[in-house]
């Protein structure tokens, strides 16, 4: 950090389960889901993953259907699941920790 370049340090937890769902719902108006994918499995599915690695599951899943079909209408549950086993999330439980606890004792307040 130098001076001049971010003169802040601000705590942006992970997404809670309303934003995961905003960020599925916002992530399919651009894709061709399947109506039978389940958007609230999906959240439960991704409680620990940050709104970009959200998205990675989406890109990933549409590269799998397209890979098991190029022609394909739709993106289906399937492939959200095999997705899910591609993109895991990368932020381990103690940096999620770390930065909780400094945030309680440098006083920092969330994004």
């Amino acid at each position: 950090m130098r001076p001049g370049r971010i003169d802040r340090i601000i705590f942006v937890p992970l997404p809670d389960a309303a934003t995961r769902r905003e960020i599925f719902r916002l992530r399919f108006q651009s894709m061709p889901v399947n109506k039978e994918v389940d958007i609230d499995h999906l959240v439960l599915q991704t409680k620990k993953y940050s709104g970009a690695e959200i998205t990675a599951v989406c890109r990933e899943a549409a590269l799998l259907a397209l890979q098991e079909d190029i022609h394909a209408n739709s993106i289906t549950g399937k492939h959200f699941d095999q997705a899910l086993t591609i993109v895991t999330p990368r932020i381990p439980d103690s940096l999620i920790q770390f930065y909780e606890s400094y945030q309680q004792k440098s006083g920092l307040h969330n994004l």
